[in-house]
């Protein structure tokens, strides 16, 4: 099985036929000192997050090219560097269904190698390991979630890093959460207190666990997930992980004054880089949205806190 998911994503074996018998000894010796090589060396190879899709989540990417260092990117340069390991094929843990539904993995898509070149002002940059992809994710339900923490909480070698993860929600899973927090959060209702559909509880634990293709995030989008108190206080708490994280965009997620301020306040403390937040369409008061502005005044300049509607 290890062999063909080495042929599979760009391994190759030496050739053991009577051709490869005839070697003399003296090619032989070239051989072990380094001058020549019996094989043709292939360079690495990354596949698509598409491959991982099934019913529950799809993964939709874009490459935004090459990092070069925390604000520069080489655009089109879909690159591996020429000294990383070939990939090997390391699908998520297996769900309790058994793995029906997890994908079988896709062809391996062939990346170019580069020894160097220049960024558009001219200064010579440090190649990244891997390519940077901005990543969509439409989940369909709260497995999707559960799967999405299968996946970006155990390392991915084959896959690419992630720049920018954009989650969506399908539009049956977006009604689904927004009446079970709408429920939650109506006093006498008989459900008032319990949250009957989550899901970005779960994120939550993905960004405090992320592993190594995740964990280097520069922007999050997350909008209209509903989520209840309770997953907006673990969602603060697991961003401080998140130590590159740039920008976090949470629109109509049903944050409250007293949800939202736990969130800006950890990025205040635990996120340095952090340059712009949208909070817009939760209903936020006047007085919460400037309360978590001075949170910032003094530690990141430049910031911007969106809070409309």
């Amino acid at each position: 099985r290890q062999s063909e998911n080495l042929r599979t994503l760009g391994g190759s074996a030496t050739p053991a036929g009577p051709r490869a018998r005839t070697h003399t000894s003296s090619t032989s010796e070239l051989v072990v000192m380094g001058i020549c090589s019996s094989t043709k060396k292939e360079g690495p190879r990354v596949v698509d997050w598409s491959s991982l899709n099934n019913s529950n989540v799809q993964f939709k990417q874009e490459y935004t090219g090459k990092q070069v260092d925390e604000i520069t990117i080489i655009a089109d340069a879909e690159l591996v560097d020429a000294g990383a390991a070939t990939a090997v094929a390391s699908a998520p843990p297996s769900k309790e269904d058994g793995g029906k539904g997890q994908p079988a993995m896709a062809e391996a898509v062939p990346m170019a190698t580069q020894a160097g070149g220049l960024s558009p002002e001219g200064v010579t940059p440090v190649i990244a390991e891997k390519p940077v992809v901005k990543l969509t994710v439409v989940i369909a339900n709260e497995d999707g979630f559960k799967d999405l923490y299968n996946i970006l909480t155990v390392p991915q070698p084959q896959f690419a890093n992630i720049q920018e993860l954009t989650l969506q929600p399908t539009e049956e899973y977006k009604d689904v959460l927004v009446r079970s927090v709408l429920d939650a959060t109506t006093p006498g209702h008989e459900n008032f207190g319990k949250t009957t559909a989550g899901g970005p509880g779960i994120f939550a634990d993905v960004l405090k666990a992320c592993g190594p293709e995740a964990c280097k995030l520069r922007k999050l989008i997350m909008s209209d997930f509903h989520m209840a108190p309770d997953e907006a206080m673990k969602f603060s708490d697991g961003l401080g992980n998140l130590k590159e994280l740039a920008e976090l965009e949470m629109v109509n997620v049903h944050l409250t004054d007293d949800s939202a301020y736990p969130i800006a306040e950890s990025l205040s403390m635990s996120n340095p880089k952090m340059k712009k937040v949208n909070f817009g369409e939760n209903g936020l008061g006047g007085e919460t949205k400037t309360k978590m502005g001075k949170l910032f005044e003094t530690t990141h300049r430049g910031f911007i806190l969106d809070a409309y509607g």
